[in-house]
């Protein structure tokens, strides 16, 4: 882990953005009376020590359950839909906030985050992924800015070099790695996230503002070109990813690669620890020179269900004020789980500026703070995880089988209209 400001430090402070916590307004602001106790869902296991810290300096109990991203969600809609038994608190991913608040349980935090004045201080592409019109369900948690992580020492011994700026010029370099060796892990079973991640870097939209399928057009087709190219040009590992095979080849060096979000940088640290030092990370490559080289891929924030009481529901968000929007605790979570905190004033803590041993001294931080106002605005809505498995599907035979890319598109458009009854812009 970095280096830096201490555990001890960094816990010792919370933020000033709190609400009151003594009055008796009962007009459901932020002025009015908390609850002393609360439930908290998460899927992430990074809390223990922003709930202990809260804990210690209010006194108040939080029943904490950790689950499954899978299960987080189908509880959570289900205690939704029947009215009753809803924790207090959620945590819930961008990607699927939308099929959460499409159950109408969610608490609208527009009137909270704005009194708070919290806003300005998250990147403004950040709230089209946790609003829909004018209501806003999530204070950000985290947000993760793309990088293209590699092992250095493997490309050094083949000549890889790690000069990238496009597309086109690492895909000249892998091809001097041997055959049993491959540039890039795109597995078969996320094909959808790689397209989305590259979609996003041009700034594409799965969904226009109407709510209508906008990935039929020439900019997705570049995505779905490079993605053919990577996998015809036998640059790619498709290895289920998360399987043992995956990190074996990562820690052998089998498969050299991978592109995803920042929080992927403690995966390695915990995974392959024999690999310290060899690895490095980068900026996606461009699609052509001096273009865009900024998307996200992950990210998490909270959210407060309807149906629990005004007092509750002002001690969760004083709750996730304290935590998401309190720098040091943004700063601890980067320093010591490895998360990259969605709250901008974090960004100034030293802890940023350090270099991490395991990726050879190589100063991350920088590099994804360097990103975040240039990653686009990205919509999401109720059918994003039903588009997304019907674009998989086709993908699997464009990379990995003998479809073309071309005709790949037009059958996911065809098809995500058919299962989701959408116009297409």
């Amino acid at each position: 882990m970095l280096g830096g400001v201490s555990v001890a430090s960094l816990a010792g402070c919370i933020s000033s953005n709190a609400p009151p916590d003594s009055s008796d307004d009962k007009s459901g602001g932020l002025s009015g009376e908390m609850a002393d106790s609360f439930k908290f869902w998460e899927m992430s296991g990074s809390w223990d020590h922003h709930m202990k810290q809260y804990e210690e300096e209010t006194d108040v109990t939080i029943n904490h359950t950790n689950m499954g991203y899978d299960e987080i969600i189908d509880r959570l809609q289900t205690r939704l839909l029947s009215g009753s038994d809803a924790p207090g608190l959620a945590m819930i991913e961008y990607s699927s906030l939308k099929q959460v608040a499409d159950t109408g349980g969610l608490r609208d935090l527009t009137p909270w985050i704005e009194e708070a004045g919290i806003k300005k201080e998250f990147p403004s592409s950040i709230w089209e992924s946790v609003s829909t019109g004018e209501e806003t369900y999530e204070i950000p948690y985290d947000i993760n800015p793309t990088s293209l992580f590699y092992r250095n020492d493997v490309w050094k011994k083949h000549g890889v070099s790690t000069d990238i700026e496009t597309w086109d010029q690492l895909i000249e370099e892998g091809k001097k790695l041997p055959d049993d060796t491959a540039l890039l892990s795109v597995p078969s079973a996320a094909l959808n996230l790689y397209w989305r991640m590259l979609y996003w870097q041009l700034g594409g939209q799965t969904f226009d503002s109407e709510g209508n399928l906008a990935f039929d057009n020439d900019t997705s087709l570049r995505v779905f070109r490079l993605l053919h190219r990577l996998g015809d040009e036998g640059l790619t590992s498709k290895v289920t990813n998360w399987s043992q095979q995956w990190f074996n080849g990562f820690s052998e060096g089998s498969i050299t690669g991978y592109c995803s979000g920042a929080w992927f940088n403690s995966t390695l640290q915990e995974s392959v620890s024999d690999t310290s030092g060899k690895w490095r990370a980068m900026k996606l490559p461009a699609f052509e020179k001096g273009g865009p080289r900024a998307s996200n891929r992950g990210g998490s924030g909270l959210c407060i269900p309807k149906q629990v009481s005004d007092d509750v529901a002002r001690r969760t968000f004083d709750f996730a004020l304290k935590t998401n929007a309190n720098a040091e605790e943004m700063a601890w979570l980067f320093e010591n789980v490895g998360n990259f905190s969605a709250y901008k004033p974090a960004y100034e803590n030293d802890v940023f500026d350090k270099g991490f041993e395991f990726f050879g001294g190589q100063k991350l931080g920088q590099l994804w703070t360097e990103q975040i106002e240039d990653i686009p605005p990205h919509r999401f809505t109720v059918d994003t995880p039903t588009v997304m498995d019907i674009i998989n599907t086709q993908l699997r035979k464009v990379v990995y089988g003998n479809l073309g890319p071309e005709k790949g598109l037009k059958n996911a458009v065809e098809e995500a209209k058919k299962q989701t009854n959408r116009g297409v812009a």
